[in-house]
């Protein structure tokens, strides 16, 4: 299972949630970055995960989240390597909303059919590898739902909103 996550993540071409709709390299960003960081990481933890949920209810998946060196002070049983996709949605919410939140760990979520990855990682970090035209059309809806923006980052290393 993990040799197919690391083969889809090998990928140049890959999707992203970002909460902006546009590209800037103004270092001043900098400061709106470290901003909504403070603030704004617990709303976008929020909406990533009814995203996250969402795709897990409508597509067959298996769920794994890595294990990591740094110590998880979450407040729940955490099972790391092995399939947690029977949890309960509120357990699963939780678990995504922390992994943001704390960059602790990250969450792989294997799609079987169609095949394609989700990979959560701490912070802004949510990406989505080997979509179907089906599944992309389906994400961009969640995510436009959401309030957030998907952008395409193609093999070329150029990031397009969606």
């Amino acid at each position: 299972m993990y040799e197919i996550i690391e083969f889809l993540q090998k990928s140049d071409d890959y999707y992203y949630i970002d909460y902006i709709p546009y590209e800037t390299s103004d270092v001043r960003f900098l400061e709106l970055e470290n901003y909504f960081e403070k603030t704004y990481l617990p709303i976008y933890a929020e909406k990533v995960s009814c995203i996250a949920l969402k795709l897990i209810y409508f597509y067959p998946c298996e769920i794994f989240m890595t294990e990591s060196s740094i110590p998880a002070d979450v407040k729940c049983e955490l099972f790391f390597d092995i399939n947690i996709r029977d949890s309960s949605p509120d357990k699963l919410a939780y678990v995504i909303k922390n992994v943001i939140s704390r960059d602790f760990s990250s969450i792989q979520i294997l799609f079987s059919n169609p095949q394609f990855l989700m990979s959560i990682d701490g912070g802004f970090t949510v990406s989505f590898y080997q979509l179907t035209t089906e599944v992309l059309q389906v994400l961009q809806r969640l995510v436009t739902q959401e309030g957030l923006f998907l952008k395409h980052r193609n093999s070329n290393g150029e990031n397009v909103l969606i």
